[in-house]
């Protein structure tokens, strides 16, 4: 069993573990799950991005831009804008350029677009615990003001307003939280249809729940996959070696609880076929050490880490969901990994000394 260590250790272990060693997050890594929402976010509220159709998936710092948008020159924008967000090591732009179609658009006033905004915020359940109003509508550009609860619900205010017919784009001065907590990110228990309806967090509950479902499996290649969720829709995109693990991958993600469908886009590509080496189980636990060293948010945990024929059982504590989610991805994205059990413990909170 190797021991999580709090120092930084500096050796590579092997050229076929190099890879897996480059990709540490650095000491500031941003949780992938907060990287994503403020993707999104700014796609949502850039001039010049028709982002209603992009998927936005974040895998230990690499943001993958999955959809379409209408031209080149969005294509591009999408990816400029997703590489200024805090904490996007890498993004990988899978964008499809798809020519809209040649549709009537019924024109509408800017009275009525702020009319259908104002009812689409008023019927989000979710979002009756925040303040958040329409500010102004000018020739189909909506400003929303006010306060977020969560940042979830500030997304989610963002998101339902830039898919009312006639907003051509999204300003914000919504004032929110700038962190994900740990309820945004992570529900126990059962499937409980009326707290998914009054959470702006439910997708994030479900691609949480998807992704660990993913990492568990040794039949799916888990940081190799992306996951978007919304309103419950499950999007699979990214690449797997076999139909096999395609249909695996499909069958875990409707297990899990609160999805309504899921889009299998995942493409099938033989696996390579040159020698990568073997990683031996010894090398594998120390490269997982050593980028759980190199990552920041997980300073304050107590992980153990045991490797046996490829798969990483992690025991121990982490103090928040946040931690924990970081630490299973960190370990199923190291090169010889095949599937990672996981084990890891809650911390319970701290009392603060009186």
């Amino acid at each position: 069993m190797q021991r999580r260590s709090r120092n930084i250790a500096g050796a590579v272990f092997g050229a076929g573990l190099a890879l897996a060693l480059a990709g540490a997050a650095s000491a500031a890594q941003p949780p992938d799950a907060w990287v994503t929402t403020k993707v999104k976010m700014s796609l949502l509220t850039t001039e010049g991005v028709s982002a209603t159709s992009v998927k936005v998936d974040t895998v230990d710092g690499r943001v993958t831009l999955y959809g379409s948008v209408p031209t080149e020159a969005e294509k591009a924008r999408a990816e400029q804008v997703a590489k200024q967000i805090e904490g996007a090591t890498q993004v990988r732009n899978l964008l499809q350029v798809v020519a809209p179609k040649n549709e009537a658009k019924t024109a509408a006033s800017d009275e009525q677009v702020e009319k259908s905004v104002k009812a689409s915020l008023t019927a989000e359940r979710a979002l009756a615990d925040s303040s958040i109003s329409v500010k102004s509508v000018d020739k189909g550009v909506v400003l929303l003001s006010g306060k977020a609860r969560t940042l979830s619900d500030a997304y989610r205010a963002v998101d339902l307003t830039a898919n009312v017919a006639g907003v051509r784009r999204v300003a914000s001065e919504i004032q929110s939280p700038d962190a994900l907590g740990d309820d945004e990110l992570w529900r126990e228990g059962a499937y409980d249809k009326v707290a998914y309806e009054k959470s702006t967090a439910r997708d994030r509950w479900i691609t949480t729940a998807a992704k660990v479902r993913l990492i568990a499996s040794s039949e799916t290649p888990g940081f190799d996959i992306n996951v978007d969720t919304n309103n419950g829709v499950v999007t699979l995109f990214g690449v797997v070696d076999s139909k096999q693990a395609k249909q695996t991958a499909e069958a875990e993600v409707r297990k899990v609880g609160g999805v309504v469908r899921v889009v299998n886009d995942l493409q099938i590509v033989a696996a390579a076929k040159h020698d990568q080496g073997e990683h031996k189980d010894d090398q594998i636990s120390k490269a997982i050490q050593t980028r759980f060293d190199a990552n920041g948010g997980l300073a304050d945990s107590d992980i153990d880490i045991a490797v046996s024929n490829g798969v990483a059982r992690l025991t121990g504590t982490v103090h928040s969901r946040r931690e924990q989610v970081t630490a299973l991805t960190v370990t199923r994205s190291t090169t010889g990994v095949v599937r990672v059990i996981d084990e890891l413990k809650l911390a319970p909170p701290a009392v603060s000394a009186r």
